[in-house]
């Protein structure tokens, strides 16, 4: 199977799944929920967009996604994926940088964190059972890819719970990590 990727807006054809990621499924993520309760009665804003293909096939299932993530910032902190940790405790992915600027957070939830710079063109190797995060820290759209095994199972409630060890928040202009107390 062969697919095509535009770089500059991230879409992929062909797509059989696309997920839509809006303020609303991203609610508990952000630290301050005034401001995300404000801005829900005004809009309900797409934060961030995944197409996604699985290569099915007799010996080994590989998925590919491509994440699309809009510029702007809630109370300050900037838009991002909402993170999850493989379900499978050997099952590693591998993140590419296609357009745009931010951080790849990877935390293990229980001390251990990193937060590599990203730009186009960077590759990075997550670890298994770290979990992972993507942040738009630009003015324009971020778009990376994600390859994975299908079984590796996405948990994302984990995240959700735990939370990750550094928020990054626009501070005079540039981004900015915040360690989480």
């Amino acid at each position: 199977m062969t697919l095509t990727l535009d770089p500059e807006n991230g879409i992929l054809d062909p797509c059989p799944q696309i997920t839509p990621r809006y303020l609303s499924d991203l609610k508990m993520m952000f630290k301050d929920q005034q401001v995300v309760d404000e801005i829900l009665k005004e809009e309900n804003r797409l934060i961030y967009e995944i197409r996604y293909y699985p290569f099915r096939t007799s010996k080994s299932d590989m998925a590919l996604a491509v994440t699309r993530i809009f510029p702007g910032s809630i109370g300050g902190e900037y838009h991002m994926t909402k993170g999850h940790k493989h379900e499978r405790d050997d099952q590693p992915e591998v993140y590419y940088c296609v357009k745009g600027e931010g951080f790849l957070l990877l935390d293990t939830l229980e001390g251990e964190f990193q937060a590599i710079p990203w730009r186009a063109g960077t590759i990075t190797h997550i670890p298994p059972m770290w979990a992972h995060r993507v942040i738009n820290t630009g003015t324009d759209l971020l778009v990376f890819i994600g390859v994975f095994h299908l079984s590796a199972g996405h948990d994302y409630e984990i995240v959700a719970q735990k939370g990750f060890s550094y928020r990054v928040y626009a501070v005079d202009g540039k981004p900015a990590l915040i360690r989480q107390t």
